[in-house]
């Protein structure tokens, strides 16, 4: 083999070597290139799937623990804390956190589980206003559905606000629901057993109650004071209960007008 024919084979090498690895990136590039046309995968593994607008604004994230984003960020501001389950975010037309889905579960070394699933919504700027809750741990659990007040300033600012604040100050702007999240509602299991739904006013005091188990089934309605003022129910021994009580607790006959 002389010198011009061992060049001649040692371009065609290269070429072949180029087109081989060049020919299948341009068909992935293409098909990726085209987002109005669909795309089958049978199956597709990843630790963490962005679904973003064509302007690159992120829509909803998926993700292991790993890569599972830290912190919120909401105005342009970042608070940072720690977020350790695998799950999902949702993110609003501003680009920031809206709601979410977390979940996780594993056995102590008792044998018992520690698990849970937490789904919510967001109000915008601020923390879940909607929250579906499924917790075990010590060998009991609940699960229910939260609906909480959340204030009208936005998380950050309200850390800004607050961030010289004492430890009163931030307890009243608390009880005034001008800081932090105040339930309002809620509908599920306790770890009791039993079946509850439990209402509260605008402080976040608790009005109205409602329990059932296979001892009683019972309404009670309080002041607001948080002090019960009126029973409805059933008792162990299917027997209708209707109970007037003081402020002290102590029954009393029947005042006012219905």
């Amino acid at each position: 083999m002389d010198a011009n024919q061992l060049a001649r084979d040692v371009k065609f090498l290269k070429a072949y070597a180029l087109g081989a690895t060049v020919v299948p990136l341009v068909a992935l590039l293409c098909a990726f290139g085209k987002p109005d046309k669909p795309v089958h995968f049978k199956e597709l593994s990843v630790e963490r799937l962005n679904l973003v607008e064509r302007d690159g604004t992120v829509k909803m994230i998926m993700s292991n623990k790993e890569r599972f984003p830290q912190g919120v960020t909401i105005d342009g501001k970042h608070i940072d804390y720690k977020r350790d389950h695998p799950g999902m975010l949702f993110y609003n037309d501003k680009g920031e956190e809206c709601g979410g889905l977390i979940f996780g579960g594993e056995k102590g070394p008792d044998g018992k589980p520690s698990a849970g699933g937490h789904f919510s919504l967001d109000r915008f700027g601020q923390d879940q206003v909607i929250a579906l809750n499924y917790q075990e741990q010590g060998g009991g659990y609940k699960a229910g559905l939260t609906f909480n007040d959340a204030p009208d300033e936005s998380m950050t600012a309200l850390e800004e606000k607050y961030k010289n604040a004492t430890a009163e100050e931030k307890q009243k702007a608390v009880q005034e629901g001008k800081l932090g999240l105040m339930r309002r509602m809620y509908v599920g299991t306790t770890a009791g057993r039993s079946s509850a739904m439990i209402m509260a006013d605008q402080r976040g005091a608790t009005r109205v109650m409602l329990v059932a188990n296979t001892d009683q089934s019972t309404l009670d309605f309080k002041d607001s004071q948080g002090r019960t003022r009126l029973t409805i129910g059933v008792d162990k021994n299917n027997q209708p209960v209707l109970r007037f009580l003081d402020e002290n607790g102590k029954e009393v006959k029947m005042t006012g007008q219905l």
